[in-house]
């Protein structure tokens, strides 16, 4: 076996490394003036080494060579190279054993291998030095509401300083806010009359350069909304939002005239959650108002703390509608098929086996709502309504004989959450497909028939459901028998793609 191909070794060969060094030689070889020179140098070593302050660990490379060698450092007085140098065609093991670096400073040196004048690699050496910051104590204190002084602890070889970045108006550091070596930080601060505050002390080394930062907090009145920006759909609905408190406090409306929504309850006492009854929004335009939580004084002098949170409610968005007549709109819908397809004004009719199919992504969205309106269909029909992305499929569809839905998606997942119910065939129906994503990126399904949730799924592609690619999206709208007229589509943007005011 030969020595690189056991050791891993590089093959340093003069016309691949430094072919335009080599040029010359070449020239030179061509004429008869002298023979051409090849030098053949392996080696075993890593790209770079990071060495201790003291007693670093020795650094041990292997080099082979059809030309003596050398090894060398850019600081000769850091280390020590056994061998230095060596004869050809014979595998050295050569030992660098750096000497301890009793500055502060980290240093680096350069390893260098090199046969007759050809460089075969620079390997970096990275060794600390021996200055230290380190931190004693907690890096969150807190102190009482009351007042009361404060420390943590430097131990250190450098000079280092103190910023209080925030909390100047109310924490004090006695002494000095800077040192060199060991040394203690003090603080204080005087009665907290109002809501809990915070400070950041921040330590900075020799080099100004940011070590550590540590939090001080101050007792007091605490009251954190989850949130305080609340923006939610059109629908009516129950919201909650969880707030931390260690007092009583209090909700109110602004606005009084707000009528569209209403707390169940506006009173609490230390944690509560706040449940806000939301009316729906039937009217065309985003609907905005705010309210305030404020703690109750529990003592003279003590200065409430109050948060404003802005509730905004979306309008239903307007419907984007497209009539089945627009053939633009859809594939020839009569290839393979065995039903035929007849137009009554822009509603389509469908007779027997028979679909429109879209595709595109001009026309598709992979997430929005998707309403399609079934004007009517005989007492036999199937209405089918499907969203198909390679194997995978979302259904939506109407049985007349059994008077019942069917809603599934393929590859064949469990859908207990679906409940499928009973349907009178001889009246219009409003099937939608709600598509929305989740806070995981994954993909919620809905089925809703005439505006009631028939119930949802959420495909994460792991078990079989169903993902949608919008590149590869195709929808079918049509009957597998029976007779069935549409009367037209409408597709409304998801939640996320409101323009908020």
């Amino acid at each position: 076996m030969k020595l690189y191909e056991r050791y891993g070794y590089a093959v340093r060969s003069i016309g691949k490394v430094l072919p335009a060094l080599l040029f010359p030689l070449l020239l030179t070889g061509c004429n008869g003036e002298e023979p051409m020179n090849w030098v053949d140098l392996r080696f075993l070593a890593e790209d770079s080494y990071e060495l201790t302050a003291s007693d670093p660990e020795p650094i041990v490379l292997q080099v082979k060579s059809t030309d003596p060698w050398i090894v060398y450092g850019q600081h000769d007085g850091w280390c020590t190279i056994l061998p230095s140098e060596g004869g050809p065609d014979e595998l050295f093991e050569v030992t660098v054993t750096y000497t301890d670096n009793t500055e502060l400073d980290d240093r680096i040196d350069t390893l260098i291998i090199q046969s007759d004048y050809w460089i075969g690699k620079w390997v970096k050496v990275f060794q600390h030095g021996t200055a230290y910051l380190d931190f004693e104590g907690s890096e969150d204190i807190l102190l009482p509401q009351e007042g009361g002084d404060g420390s943590f602890g430097i131990k250190s070889n450098q000079k280092w300083r103190i910023y209080l970045r925030s909390g100047s108006e109310w924490l004090t550091v006695n002494g000095s806010m800077e040192g060199d070596g060991d040394g203690t930080v003090s603080f204080s601060a005087p009665e907290n009359k109002g809501e809990m505050r915070y400070a950041e002390l921040v330590v900075y080394d020799r080099h100004d350069e940011e070590y550590a930062t540590v939090t001080v907090t101050q007792d007091g009145m605490q009251l954190d909304p989850e949130e305080i920006l609340i923006r939610t759909d059109y629908k009516a609905k129950e919201y909650r939002v969880a707030v931390v408190s260690n007092a009583e406090w209090t909700v109110v409306k602004d606005d009084p005239n707000m009528t569209w929504y209403s707390f169940a309850g506006t009173s609490f006492n230390g944690n509560g959650e706040l449940v806000i009854d939301i009316d729906e929004n039937q009217g065309a335009s985003i609907r905005t108002a705010t309210f305030t939580l404020e703690t109750t004084a529990v003592a003279e002098g003590i200065t409430p703390v109050r948060r404003q949170i802005t509730l905004q409610q979306a309008m239903d968005p307007p419907a984007d509608r497209t009539q089945f007549d627009q053939w633009s709109w859809w594939s020839d819908p009569t290839s393979g098929r065995t039903g035929t397809i007849t137009f009554n004004g822009d509603n389509a009719i469908f007779n027997g086996d028979n679909r429109f199919i879209c595709s595109g992504t001009n026309e598709l969205k992979a997430e929005g709502q998707y309403i399609f309106r079934i004007a009517s269909m005989s007492s036999d029909a199937y209405s089918i309504i499907y969203f198909l992305s390679g194997n995978n499929e979302i259904r939506w569809h109407l049985n007349a004989q059994t008077r019942m839905t069917e809603c599934s998606t393929r590859p064949d997942k469990t859908t207990d959450e679906i409940n499928n119910v009973s349907f009178d065939p001889g009246i219009p129906h409003e099937l939608a497909l709600d598509i929305s994503r989740t806070e995981a990126g994954y993909l919620r399904f809905e089925w809703i028939l005439d505006g009631e949730s028939l119930g949802s799924t959420i495909a994460d592609g792991q078990d079989g459901g169903p993902l949608l690619d919008r590149k590869t999206l195709v929808l079918h709208v049509g009957a597998t028998r029976g007779t069935v007229e549409y009367d037209y589509m409408d597709y409304k943007i998801p939640f996320d793609e409101i323009e908020w005011n």
